[in-house]
């Protein structure tokens, strides 16, 4: 899972698959584009990710790249066909943010407070917003995240079986349920991370969405579990939420699952289509692997209204069977439509 923080680490390169004169970069989990020649394999680096707000003579140098009604943000940007999810700072840039050299600085420590970098904290829409709450300590639940498809592809092995879905513009829901000692509770991807989830109410779109897919949780264990009394994860995005553009058609909150976690483990898809199929993000491919063929599942209009009313935003591919890569990222990967913009708008 990504980790926002600012920190002197190794590069790891990899070609780009549509510009000979660029390459990718794995710093991290994070996936860059930079020049090609400009460092080598294994080279350390300064690496700024997207939602870093900058200050000073940072923010001068990058000003005409900057998001946010300040131009002070870093955003994501796809260049040619591959996302850059954040900059790399030159020794120079360094020197002059922190007048240290790079080679000085501490590898794998997080230098955002040294180089006057903060995050970004996008404020949460009104139909979203509630009353927080503290999970409890004891509680233990998994979270969930995509990494970058180009910086990832070497890890699945030829020939691999691998499900291909359309990834979703909505805000991540997540449902947990223990059903043992029947404690239920839901939240966002962001509020999980803080260890806090929504206190509920009829007014939040996080649980007005929640009661058919509680019920759906229940037909499941009836059906598959019924001696059992497990723990129960469900990931999902919400929609409608993020503006106009993505409705999907939806008129009011709904939830739609891509992921389902019985005692921390994910349930392969073909083991669930019979009670979840109605409410699961839509199969594009399932299949041997193939790195080429995979890329042009991002492309194309969604699935999810049968109306074609947009585009897609992008796909995310997965191991039928559920594994990580060598560095322990999970392998879930985004790979996003070179038409989408981080706005949520389209480009003509």
């Amino acid at each position: 899972m990504s980790t926002w923080q600012i920190t002197k680490q190794r590069i790891k390169l990899f070609p780009h698959p549509s510009a000979d004169k660029l390459e990718l970069g794995k710093v991290g989990t994070y996936q860059v584009v930079v020049q090609k020649g400009l460092y080598s394999d294994g080279d350390c680096v300064i690496f700024v990710p997207e939602k870093s707000v900058l200050t000073g003579v940072l923010h001068q140098e990058f000003y005409n790249y900057l998001a946010g009604s300040n131009k002070d943000r870093v955003k994501a940007v796809s260049l040619r066909g591959e996302l850059s999810c954040g900059v790399v700072l030159s020794n120079d840039l360094v020197i002059k943010a922190t007048g240290e050299r790079l080679a000085n600085l501490p590898e794998g420590v997080d230098l955002s407070q040294r180089m006057g970098i903060t995050k970004y904290e996008p404020p949460i829409p009104t139909q979203l917003a509630g009353q927080v709450e503290r999970i409890p300590d004891d509680v233990r639940y998994g979270q969930h995240d995509c990494e970058q498809f180009g910086v990832y592809a070497d890890q699945f092995v030829s020939g691999e079986q691998v499900v291909v879905t359309e990834k979703i513009h909505g805000s991540q829901a997540i449902f947990y349920w223990d059903t043992d000692k029947d404690l239920q509770f839901v939240t966002s991807k962001g509020l999980l991370s803080k260890g806090l989830c929504i206190a509920k109410s009829d007014q939040n779109a996080y649980w007005r969405a929640i009661p058919p897919i509680k019920a759906l949780v229940q037909d499941m264990l009836k059906a598959n579990y019924p001696d059992q009394r497990p723990v129960v994860q469900v990931f999902g995005e919400l929609i409608p939420c993020q503006g106009a553009n993505w409705t999907y058609g939806y008129k009011q909150p709904a939830i739609l699952v891509f992921d389902l976690r019985i005692n921390g483990k994910s349930v392969p898809y073909q083991n669930l289509k019979s009670i979840w199929g109605s409410v699961w993000v839509p199969v594009l491919y399932q299949g041997s692997f193939n790195p080429n063929a995979i890329r042009t599942f991002r492309q194309g209009m969604e699935q999810i209204s049968g109306k074609e009313l947009h585009i897609r935003e992008g796909a995310v591919v997965r191991p039928v069977i559920d594994r990580y890569a060598s560095d322990g990222t999970r392998l879930v990967l985004k790979l996003i439509n070179p038409a989408y913009k981080e706005t949520g708008e389209e480009i003509n």
